[in-house]
């Protein structure tokens, strides 16, 4: 059966940065109108299982209350965390949804990638800094969706392997691989705390997949000294320190801070870069594993990540095919066709 996933975070868009920057709030009503949007689209391009993954907040079970469309809240634990979208992807994976459709910030979209490394992916920024994901209309996502899960439109044809930074850690008798899917970010701090990085003066150096000026957050450092496109191979390396350039930085949503560049480096596709010591690394701006003063952490960018869906060009080839079409009239008014 053509199968789709949905996955909502309830928590993306609601981050700390809402009490000291103008960041967008991201309501639920928002969330459930999207992915009810989504649901309805799929069916319509012809989904026949729409499986939604269950959140806190109930906002998939909401959107689905009363559509005709076979939806199925699957049954995985919830417990309020990352691991519920990393448990949702993995399932979908298991299930083998044609198209996964998932609603929040880049570090939602890190935790798709965790639980299904080559997800067929249409990303819908609800988050606070959304340079993977982008702004998509439930509706086109989930028509594109479902002409891809039914194989209408060719995933070959509309999907785009994205990138990713591999990051291994090496560290107190234990070896750890990770990823990130915009920016792995090295913090001078002692403990992780809050997951949002707030102090620039922090920060020691980044490591950027994608980074465009017209970004927030992290990424949006190298975006403004050495911008790598989405598409573009390789990545870009920043250090912070004293070294004679000074640039302006939209740290958080309307928020601009000072930062100190002491290096920047063009990275090659696969090039790695090692940096040791005691730090904390921030995945798509979000802080999360401590490193030891002995520990050392090598990464690399590489065109290895999931799947993106071109919505916009999945539902052109559609059209091109007559996939919105439902028969002609006769001269007499009859309809022939579907």
């Amino acid at each position: 059966m053509s199968t789709i996933g949905i996955i909502v975070n309830p928590n993306a868009g609601k981050d700390i940065r809402r009490l000291v920057t103008p960041a967008t709030h991201t309501s639920d009503v928002t969330k459930v109108g999207i992915v009810r949007r989504a649901i309805v689209a799929a069916a319509e391009a012809g989904a026949e299982r729409i499986l939604v993954a269950p959140d806190t907040h109930r906002l998939g079970e909401r959107a689905a209350e009363g559509l005709d469309a076979v939806v199925e809240i699957v049954d995985e634990p919830v417990t309020g965390s990352r691991y519920d979208t990393i448990g949702a992807a993995r399932r979908f994976w298991k299930e083998q949804a044609g198209a996964v459709i998932a609603l929040g910030g880049d570090g939602t979209s890190r935790d798709v990638a965790l639980g299904w490394p080559d997800a067929p992916l249409i990303a819908i920024s609800t988050g606070t800094n959304n340079v993977y994901p982008s702004a998509i209309d439930g509706t086109s996502a989930g028509a594109a969706a479902g002409y891809v899960a039914t194989g209408a439109v060719s995933i070959d044809l509309v999907g785009r392997r994205s990138k990713r930074i591999v990051v291994h850690i090496d560290d107190a008798d234990s070896s750890i691989d990770d990823v990130a899917l915009v920016d792995l970010a090295f913090i001078d701090a002692d403990f992780v705390g809050a997951r949002a990085v707030r102090d620039p003066h922090t920060i020691r150096a980044v490591v950027a997949a994608v980074a465009t000026p017209a970004s927030t957050g992290l990424s949006a450092i190298a975006g403004r000294i050495h911008p790598v496109d989405r598409w573009e191979t390789g990545g870009v390396f920043v250090r912070l320190g004293d070294g004679g350039r000074r640039v302006r930085v939209p740290l958080a949503p309307g928020s601009f801070t000072t930062m100190d560049v002491a290096e920047v480096r063009p990275l090659r596709d696969g090039e790695e870069v090692t940096l040791t010591g005691r730090t904390i690394l921030a995945f798509d701006g979000e802080r999360d594993r401590p490193v030891s003063p002995a520990g050392s952490v090598t990464c690399r960018v590489e065109s290895s990540g999931p799947l993106l869906i071109d919505v916009e060009n999945t539902l052109i080839r559609a059209a091109r095919d007559r996939r919105f079409d439902t028969g002609t009239l006769s001269s007499t008014g009859e309809q022939h066709g579907h």
